[in-house]
C-alpha cells in the first residue's frame, strides 16, 4: 500500500482530561522536533525521558508510537498508541494516529472505525490542520473499499478547514482517477500544482492520468517534469516505462526497468513490469526469475503472474505452489480457485479439484463452469450419476453449453451397457 498521510501528535496541544509539568511538554517539543529532522532514534530517546518523568501523559505515548511506527515496529506502536487511548479517551489525535496505523497495515475498516472516533471527538483538535488530515486520510481509507461517495465528501471536508493543502488535491486526483473520473481527476492535480509548482507527486499521478486517457506525449512531458523535479519517485520512473510500452518502445521501458530495480532492489512493480517484457519475448526463464523476486518482495501480484506463467509452461507443480501461497491472503479471488480447480484436475488429483469447484461454487453459485468441471473430475472417477446431476446443474445455468450436453450423452449412454 502507498503511504498515507502521517499524522503526528503535535506536542503543543493540550489534551483535555490530561495535565503535565512544562517540563514535559517540551521534552515532547524537542522529540517532536528531531522527528520532523528525521531523527528517529534520537526522538524515541526523548519520548522515553519523558514516559520516565511522568507515566501519565498520553501525548508522550501517542508520540511514542508514530516513531516506533517509522521504525517498523507495528506491535510497539499499536501498544503505545492503545496506551495514549486508555490514559485519555478523548485523545482525538491518538484515534487518528491509530487509524492511520491500521490504514498503513491495511486493516481499512478498523481504520475507518477510528478515524471517525477522532472526527466525533474533532472539538478536540487544538490545531486544525490535523483534523484535516483527519478527513484526508479517513478519504483514502474509504477510497481503497471503493466508497468513492464517503471518500470525495472526507476530501471536502478536508478542504474546507485547509483549502491551500496541495496534498489533499493530491489525494482527491487519485480518487477520481480509481472512479474514472479522469477529467476531475486533472483538475485536482493542476489545483495541487497551482498551489506549489514544483510538487512532483501532482505531476507524476497527472501524467498517469493522460496515460490511462491514451494522450501518451502530454504523459510523457509530465513525467519527465516529475523526474526532473524529484528524481528519486520510483513510481514516476515506473510511469514513464509504462508510456513507453504505451509508444511501443518495449526496449526502452526494460531499460527504465533496470535503473529502478538498480537504485530502489526491493521495488517489486519494477520486477513485475520487466517480467512481463520478458514474457512477450518469450524469454520465460527470465519471466520467472522476475516474478519470483518481486514474490519474495511481498508482492502477491508477482506470486500470481508466477503461479500463471508456470502454468502456462505445464509446470503444474509449481503452479499449484504459487497459486496457493496467493490465495492464503486473497481468499475469495474466483479466478484463482478455478485455476486451481483446472490445475489439479490436469494432474489427476480430483478429489483436490472437486474442493477447488466447490468452493468456487460458494463464491459464485451461478458459475456454470465451476459445475461443468466438477462434473468432470466425478466423470474420471467414475461417479456417474454424481457427475450427471453436476452437467444437469451446468445446463439449468447455461442451456447452449454443448459440451456438457456431450458428456450427459455419454454418460447416458455409458450406464446403459
Amino acid at each position: 500500500m502507498k503511504k498515507v498521510l502521517i499524522l503526528m501528535v503535535l506536542v503543543t496541544i493540550i489534551i483535555t482530561g490530561c495535565s503535565s509539568s512544562s517540563e514535559i511538554i517540551n521534552i515532547n517539543k524537542e522529540g517532536y522536533t528531531l522527528f520532523t529532522e528525521g531523527k528517529y532514534q534520537e526522538a524515541l530517546e526523548k519520548y522515553n525521558e519523558a514516559i520516565e518523568k511522568d507515566d501519565k501523559f498520553s501525548t508522550s505515548y501517542a508520540n511514542r508510537g508514530m516513531i516506533y511506527f517509522e521504525l517498523g515496529n507495528y506491535e510497539k506502536a499499536l501498544e503505545d498508541i492503545n496506551k495514549a487511548i486508555n490514559l485519555n479517551d478523548k485523545d482525538a489525535v491518538a484515534y487518528s494516529n491509530r487509524g492511520y496505523l491500521y490504514l498503513s497495515k491495511g486493516e481499512i475498516l478498523e481504520a475507518i472505525e477510528d478515524l471517525n472516533k477522532a472526527i466525533q471527538l474533532k472539538k478536540y483538535f487544538k490545531e486544525k490542520e490535523l483534523l484535516a488530515l483527519t478527513y484526508a486520510t479517513r478519504g483514502s481509507a474509504y477510497r481503497l473499499i471503493g466508497d468513492f461517495e464517503e471518500s470525495i465528501k472526507s476530501f471536502d471536508n478536508a478542504l474546507k478547514i485547509n483549502k491551500n493543502d496541495k496534498t489533499i488535491y493530491n489525494a482527491k486526483g487519485i480518487l477520481y482517477k480509481d472512479w474514472g473520473k479522469y477529467d476531475e481527476a486533472l483538475e485536482s492535480y493542476e489545483k495541487a500544482i497551482s498551489i506549489d509548482q514544483s510538487y512532483a507527486y501532482a505531476y507524476a499521478n497527472r501524467a498517469f492520468v493522460y496515460y490511462l486517457k491514451k494522450e501518451l506525449n502530454i504523459a510523457l512531458a509530465d513525467i519527465n517534469t516529475a523526474i526532473d523535479i524529484q528524481p528519486l519517485i520510483p513510481q514516476a520512473h515506473n510511469t514513464r516505462a509504462l508510456i513507453y510500452i504505451e509508444k511501443g518502445e518495449n526496449d526502452k521501458a526494460i531499460e527504465i526497468y533496470d535503473f529502478i530495480i538498480e537504485k530502489w532492489q526491493n521495488y517489486a512493480d519494477a520486477y513485475i513490469g520487466r517480467g512481463n517484457e520478458y514474457l512477450k519475448k518469450e524469454n520465460y526463464s527470465k519471466a520467472i526469475v522476475d516474478f519470483s523476486t518481486a514474490a519474495e518482495y511481498g508482492s502477491m501480484e508477482g506470486l500470481l503472474h508466477k503461479g500463471y506463467l508456470h502454468a502456462y509452461l505445464e509446470q503444474n507443480e509449481e503452479a499449484i505452489k504459487s497459486l496457493k501461497k496467493y490465495l492464503e491472503t486473497n481468499q475469495n479471488d474466483y479466478k484463482v480457485i478455478i485455476n486451481l480447480g483446472d490445475l489439479y484436475q490436469q494432474i489427476e488429483k480430483y478429489d483436490e479439484s472437486i474442493k477447488y469447484y466447490e468452493q468456487a461454487i460458494k463464491i459464485n453459485p451461478d458459475s456454470y463452469y465451476a459445475y461443468f468441471n466438477k462434473g468432470l473430475s466425478l466423470e474420471y472417477q467414475g461417479k456417474y450419476e454424481e457427475a450427471l446431476k453436476m452437467f444437469n446443474k451446468t445446463l439449468e445455468i447455461k442451456q447452449d453449453f454443448e459440451e456438457a450436453k456431450k458428456e450427459i450423452k455419454f454418460i447416458e449412454e455409458k450406464l446403459k451397457r
